[in-house]
């Protein structure tokens, strides 16, 4: 016996997606008796509705506990069959119903019941994270399919086109009839059904003899009754009157059962789809009217131009009551016409029956459930920067904070204001705040700045310098952050004087290796853009590469430095950058050997867990904590510099890795992302969590998810183009290039 769950909303909630799923288990039932279903209904909170028998789970919108439930539920089926539409689920844009099928570890089958043309960021964002994360994508029309592979980054070959479905609804009209032909118009009322152009055409029909009614069957939009209560409705009543028609118009409002409404089908010598949108790939009431066999007039959204071209209606122009009433009147008086659609509708009847389209799924269902079962992919959430806002005024960003609050009385020091200018500006749509807070940093940065290159560190909040320069770290830190931002800060002023700040500080020399490899990466930036300051920017990296620390010939400990400290894999990332940009094969290979190891190193139980603060040297027993989000952060970006240059996979997975130790992907098993605030924890301890969280922590957190979500569209759009090319990757290019 095979089992399947379905994840969507469900009666008695009243609403087309309900309807779907309660159609399909139906049909999974009718298709195969000892099948068992089990629905995770989506409900509102406040739903007080009794749970139906079938019903396993409730899934609430904002609840981690309901969705852990629901999880938890759909584990004891084969397969999951989880409907998307971005109105039932949780969160911006529902992206819970992300996390929900991130935590299944079975065969997942994704039903888009939209495939939006022109998504928002975060809708896209949704599509295609559930893509990824799914094992089959089903679209209910050729147009859909087009849609999906044309606009979104998906994997052609885990979509399948499978149809609505409909009852086959084929007898004859029930009842008496007056002789008078009815066109139909049904499903939930909006503006965007367009009725007023079916009203409006009928008023042109006013010669024909009997004259025809016009049924409109349907409650309006429970969000447009929300907003504007029954003003649609009454307008096209108050059209009726104006045009001299209210007599054959007839508006029924009520909530019908699917039964009763297939005998006011049967009922329809036309069904009329007069709909606004151009952009319509799927129409379950379209697919309701041909499994009835009724000839249809509907305008040219994409569903209707791929089932009425067999010849199964007319189509029309959008907003056109004259082709409107053209089409209706040679449907209405020309019986051989009107016959043939009929049958043409018939013969596609057959395939969009339900029982057909229950049987598709199960034989998906059977494909997948032989597979075996897999972890997915975490989900890495997009960064929030509103706790570096919170964190930041308008002299920099604050050190440290008690929980969320700012400790204002340890004031401000160049190290995080580089890292915070740096976070800023790999953002690659930066908000008017956003902006500002770069202006800030890199006006901190200015004043930071000594006559011979270097930098202050420490600036007290009531305006005084409290040190007469910084260590060295600082300064390699604040090139750095300056270098990013001759490069992506967004006005050619602000890249004019961090371009000024770089080349001031150009002549930095320094013997410790860290505060180097910091400057390298800030050089880099300026040499890969090209264009002015490349001759200061040469001149400092080949410096800064130089004092990156001697690599010990004992491959048990390779490493520059005689014990670990912090932002270790920085000394590995700057050696990979300078080799690559340099061309220096030796340096690059070195740094991709130290890397190596390094991961090695912190790599415990297929996850990593870094050396925490007080370091670690041979010898000595391998602390486990207190690890810190800089060491994380560092990693992540060491690999993903690694792809970008090798184009090895591994390199991404394991900077993937390393932003999953935000998440929970630790010695702990705890995240250290505060989901409320957007920042992080400052550390990671044998209890859980250091609940303070500062600017290095959260500004760690930042940039790893930046680079996370990078890497992970890059790898979707590598699925997506593999579908259809056979080219292979380059070797030392970057599939995934740093956001500019």
């Amino acid at each position: 016996m095979q089992s399947v769950g379905l994840v969507g909303t469900y009666p008695p909630t009243k609403c087309g997606i309900a309807t779907f799923t309660a159609s399909l288990a139906r049909a999974l039932r009718a298709a195969r008796p000892d099948v068992r279903i089990g629905v995770v209904r989506c409900v509102a909170d406040s739903d007080p509705t009794p749970p139906a028998p079938e019903v396993v789970a409730r899934l609430v919108p904002g609840s981690p506990v309901s969705r852990k439930e629901a999880a938890d539920a759909l584990r004891a089926f084969d397969v999951a069959v989880v409907q998307h539409e971005f109105g039932i689920y949780g969160g911006p844009d529902g992206a819970e119903a992300v996390d929900l099928v991130r935590a299944l570890d079975m065969p997942v089958v994704v039903v888009l019941h939209t495939v939006l043309r022109r998504p928002s960021p975060g809708e896209r964002e949704i599509v295609e994270e559930l893509a990824a994360l799914a094992d089959r994508l089903v679209v209910q029309s050729g147009a859909a399919r087009t849609r999906l592979l044309e606009q979104y980054d998906v994997d052609a070959r885990k979509v399948r086109t499978i149809p609505h479905g409909a009852r086959l609804n084929l007898a004859e009209t029930d009842g008496a009839r007056d002789g008078r032909p009815l066109i139909l118009t049904w499903g939930l009322l909006g503006r965007d059904k367009g009725i007023e152009f079916g009203i409006e055409a009928l008023a042109r029909l006013a010669d024909l003899d009997p004259a025809p009614r016009y049924l409109v069957v349907g409650q309006t939009h429970p969000k447009v009754l929300e907003a504007v209560g029954e003003e649609y409705r009454e307008s096209l009543r108050e059209r009726a009157v104006q045009l001299g028609v209210a007599d054959q118009v007839e508006f029924d409002g009520a909530y019908h059962g699917s039964d009763a409404l297939l005998r006011r089908v049967r009922e329809a010598d036309v069904v009329l789809l007069p709909y606004r949108s151009r952009e319509q790939v799927v129409s379950g009431v379209l697919v309701e009217a041909i499994a009835s066999g009724k000839p249809v007039v509907a305008t040219r959204f994409p569903h209707a131009e791929e089932l009425l071209g067999a010849g199964s209606g007319l189509l029309v122009p959008h907003e056109d009551a004259e082709a409107i009433a053209h089409a209706l009147r040679r449907l209405l008086t020309e019986p051989g016409l009107s016959a043939r659609a009929a049958a043409v509708a018939r013969r596609q009847a057959e395939e969009l029956a339900w029982e057909s389209v229950g049987a598709r799924y199960l034989a998906l269902a059977d494909e997948l459930r032989r597979r075996p079962r897999r972890a997915r992919p975490l989900r890495f959430p997009a960064p929030s920067f509103e706790h570096v806002l919170r964190l930041s005024d308008r002299v920099g960003i604050f050190e440290h904070a008690k929980g969320t609050v700012p400790r204002r009385e340890h004031g401000y020091c160049t190290d995080d204001v580089a890292r915070a200018l740096v976070a800023v500006l790999r953002e690659p749509e930066r908000s008017p705040r956003l902006e500002r807070l770069a202006s800030t940093y890199l006006g901190f940065l200015e004043r930071a700045q000594l006559p011979d290159g270097r930098f202050r560190n420490r600036f007290s909040v009531e305006g005084r310098w409290l040190d007469e320069v910084g260590p060295d770290d600082s300064t390699g830190r604040a090139l750095w952050a300056a270098g990013t931002a001759a490069v992506a800060a967004t006005g050619a002023a602000q890249r004019a004087r961090a371009l000024a700040l770089l080349t001031a500080g150009a002549g930095f020399r320094s013997s410790w290796p860290r505060a180097n490899a910091f400057a390298v990466l800030g050089a880099v930036e300026v040499l890969r853009a090209g264009g002015e300051g490349t001759r200061a920017a040469r001149t400092l990296l080949e410096e800064a590469a130089s004092r990156l620390g001697r690599v010990s010939s004992d491959p048990d400990w390779p490493w520059p430095e005689p014990r670990l400290t912090y932002a270790n894999a920085v000394l590995a990332e700057a050696r990979i950058a300078a080799g690559a940009e340099l061309g220096d094969e030796r340096l690059l290979r070195e740094g991709l050997e130290l890397l190596e190891w390094l991961v090695g190193i912190e790599s415990r139980g297929g996850h990593f867990s870094f050396t925490p603060v007080g370091g670690w040297a041979p010898g000595e027993p391998r602390p486990g904590f207190d690890q810190q989000p800089i060491e994380a952060g560092a990693m992540v970006d060491a690999c993903a510099r690694a792809f970008d240059v090798t184009g090895e996979q591994r390199w991404a997975e394991r900077a993937l890795g390393a932003a999953a130790w935000f998440l929970g992907a630790n010695d702990v098993g705890v995240p250290l992302l505060d989901a409320e605030s957007g920042g992080c924890r400052d550390g990671l301890t044998p209890d859980g969590v250091n609940e303070n969280e500062g600017a290095e922590s959260t500004l760690a957190l930042v940039t790893a998810l930046q680079q996370a979500r990078r890497l992970q569209a890059a790898a979707r759009r590598a699925r997506s183009r593999s579908a259809v090319s056979t080219s292979a990757a380059p070797t030392h290019l970057s599939a995934a290039p740093y956001v500019r």
